[in-house]
């Protein structure tokens, strides 16, 4: 049997959940026995060489003409586009990966095929072939004052997902909300949980790299993300115990967040920075706490990180986070002011033994989870299908 992705997630993602969730599936999807083919051919995606594709050119790379490899600007690659051909150069901002990708399809050198996005450009090509169809969540459908209702997820989940063969999802919650709100079969859904991280290891976590405590928060921080509430609560336990710094992950605060830490007088507590995958590693193993205040996500893979990294949890009780964590998290109510900073003050005033328990229970429930199971259970929609 042969599968084959399309180049969608590793195209627009250099790191990041969706596409790591891929590349773990592929990888094991081969090992199981089965041929993966990955219609790429340029991308800045890192974990297309985990799977080994091959000959990737860096994405963007024929605009070295005018810019060089780094964006400096928002919209710099359409400027790019239209300099270049004004130039002569008239195919030099066209969609290389889609091309390649409509080329295969032509072929039709494949049993199943599993677009890793939305973009609906397949159908033609298809023929009588069937496509396996990923919902990772249904956020742009849950919080309509972040997404128009005119936004590209929604408007090509509607149209793809009555297609699909089968779908598949990270957890229950996504397949609960994907019944609710696009009408589709349970018995069309599969359930199939993200595996746990293979990339720690114990030097990762040896020596801290911070000489204090500190929270840690990982990701994105708009909207839904309840960064901003977060840190309200965060400013109670910097006022009571100010020892205990914030750590965040990612890019620097925009003028909203600085205006807000501001006003909370926690400027001095908390700090921003981007890190890479060992040095994450090592952040979660020496946090006082690991705390997760979003509203919704489809799964919720800095939880499972945290777990295998022997970091406590800390969850807003939302979304899939109870199905995932089960008991080894601490959950609390975003939107109830006061209740992390209380659920944060007892764990920490109960010491070191409260601390080992935690860390105990998260370590045991990672352990339901791995890529092996996953790309089993992914392998028998596969062969359900064909």
């Amino acid at each position: 049997m042969r599968i084959f992705f399309d180049h969608q997630a590793f195209e627009v993602q250099r790191i990041g959940g969706v596409s790591r969730s891929y590349a773990e599936l592929i990888s094991h999807i081969r090992n199981i026995g089965y041929d993966c083919q990955v219609g790429v051919k340029e991308s800045n995606n890192v974990y297309l060489n985990k799977i080994g594709v091959a000959g990737i050119k860096p994405l963007h790379y024929r605009h070295k003409l005018l810019y060089g490899e780094r964006q400096l600007f928002k919209g710099q690659w359409n400027i790019t586009g239209k300099v270049l051909r004004m130039l002569g150069h008239k195919n030099e901002y066209r969609n290389i990966n889609k091309e390649y990708c409509i080329k295969l399809l032509k072929k039709q050198k494949f049993d199943i095929f599993e677009p890793t996005f939305f973009d609906s450009y397949f159908l033609p090509y298809l023929k009588n072939k069937p496509f396996v169809l990923t919902v990772h969540d249904m956020i742009p459908e849950l919080f309509p004052e972040y997404f128009s209702r005119d936004d590209f997820q929604i408007v090509q989940k509607q149209k793809l997902c009555p297609l699909a063969a089968h779908i598949h999802v990270p957890s229950k919650k996504t397949k609960e909300d994907l019944v609710n709100i696009l009408n589709i079969f349970p018995e069309k859904i599969t359930v199939i949980p993200h595996g746990k991280p293979d990339y720690i290891t114990k030097d990762c976590m040896s020596m801290p790299l911070c000489d204090f405590q500190y929270i840690l928060y990982v990701g994105d921080r708009y909207g839904y993300k309840n960064f901003l509430p977060f840190l309200k609560e965060y400013s109670h336990i910097a006022k009571k115990y100010p020892e205990i710094r914030l750590v965040c992950t990612g890019k620097d605060f925009n003028d909203n967040e600085k205006a807000l830490i501001s006003n909370l007088g926690i400027g001095e507590n908390v700090t921003t920075r981007f890190v890479s995958e060992e040095i994450l590693m090592n952040l979660y193993h020496h946090a006082t706490v690991f705390v997760y205040p979003s509203a919704y996500e489809g799964f919720g893979i800095p939880i499972l990180e945290a777990f295998a990294a022997e970091c406590p949890v800390m969850l807003n009780d939302a979304s899939c986070f109870p199905e995932v964590a089960e008991n080894a998290a601490i959950y609390f109510d975003i939107n109830k002011d006061g209740d992390l900073f209380e659920k944060f003050e007892n764990f920490y005033l109960s010491g070191e033994s409260s601390r080992k328990e935690m860390i105990e229970k998260g370590r045991l429930q990672v352990e339901k989870y791995s890529w092996e199971k996953s790309a089993e259970l992914l392998s028998n929609i596969y062969i359900s299908i064909v």
